[in-house]
């Protein structure tokens, strides 16, 4: 349920994971806490650590960004990704959707439903992947719901960012890192 903040903004809670490069250490989570990442439990597998929080924001765009800002606040923490991701496999619609990956694979060849399921946003691996967004609103006009589009898009705005920002930082070329920034820019 939505609460407000100070000056009557509502306030939803939204829940997401960010895949952060950086070891936890107990200084690192100490130092994550008083950051303000007391809405997240913490995991770390080698020199990553996942954070799954449930942040209350405006928007959705507004508790992730505020999320990495907390977690880059402290020395050695890079947010790489947030997850969920925007490009799923059939048996990650599966999951998401509460339907047996049977049923979806049916939706997806048109042996069951209205048809017209999207088409994949890539063949590049095994199994094709599908972008979240389009599968979403497919599933809303096909259930009768309301499409929300804004988590999908926010996240995948924000992991091409700091993909982005991760490849700048990475680049040992100065004409590859101008033409990032130029291209990020416009």
């Amino acid at each position: 349920m939505p609460t407000l903040d100070e000056e009557g903004a509502e306030m939803t809670e939204h829940s997401f994971q960010l895949i952060i490069r950086g070891e936890l250490t107990d200084d690192r989570l100490e130092s994550l806490f008083e950051a303000g990442c007391d809405d997240a439990t913490l995991s770390s597998k080698g020199d990553t650590t996942f954070a799954e929080f449930d942040r209350e924001g405006e928007t959705m765009l507004e508790a992730v960004l505020s999320a990495i800002k907390d977690v880059e606040s402290v020395d050695g923490m890079e947010v790489l990704h947030v997850e969920p991701d925007e490009l799923v496999w059939a048996s990650e619609i599966a999951d998401r959707t509460g339907r047996t990956r049977q049923s979806v694979d049916q939706l997806i060849k048109g042996k069951r439903g209205p048809g017209s399921f999207p088409q994949p946003a890539t063949h590049a691996t095994r199994n094709p992947l599908w972008r979240w967004s389009d599968v979403e609103s497919w599933f809303a006009a096909y259930e009768g719901g309301e499409p929300r589009p804004e988590r999908s898009l926010v996240i995948g705005a924000i992991n091409g960012a700091l993909q982005a920002r991760h490849n700048l930082r990475e680049a040992a070329k100065p004409a590859l890192r101008q033409a990032v920034t130029k291209l990020l820019a416009s």
